[in-house]
C-alpha cells in the first residue's frame, strides 16, 4: 500500500484497520489514528471514508470466502 497522500486516505487506511484489528489494543490504536485523520475532515469526508473502508472490507470478505481452502485430514 503507498502512503497516504492525504487525511482523507489515511482515515480509510485506519478503519480498514480498525477493522481487520485482530486484537482489542490493535482495535483501539487504529480507532485513535482514525480520530486523529477525522478531525481535519468534514463530517460528510468522515461518513464517506466510513462507507470507503466498509465497502473495500465486504469486498475482501467476499474475495476471501471464494478462495477454495482444503482442510487436511
Amino acid at each position: 500500500m503507498d502512503k497516504p497522500a492525504n487525511n482523507y486516505e489515511a482515515l480509510v487506511a485506519a478503519l480498514r484497520l480498525a477493522i481487520s484489528a485482530e486484537s482489542d489494543d490493535q482495535f483501539e490504536r487504529a480507532v485513535a489514528l482514525a480520530e486523529d485523520f477525522a478531525a481535519g475532515l468534514t463530517e460528510i469526508e468522515v461518513a464517506r471514508a466510513k462507507a470507503e473502508a466498509g465497502e473495500q472490507a465486504l469486498a475482501f470478505k467476499s474475495a476471501i470466502s471464494r478462495i477454495p481452502i482444503q482442510k487436511e485430514s
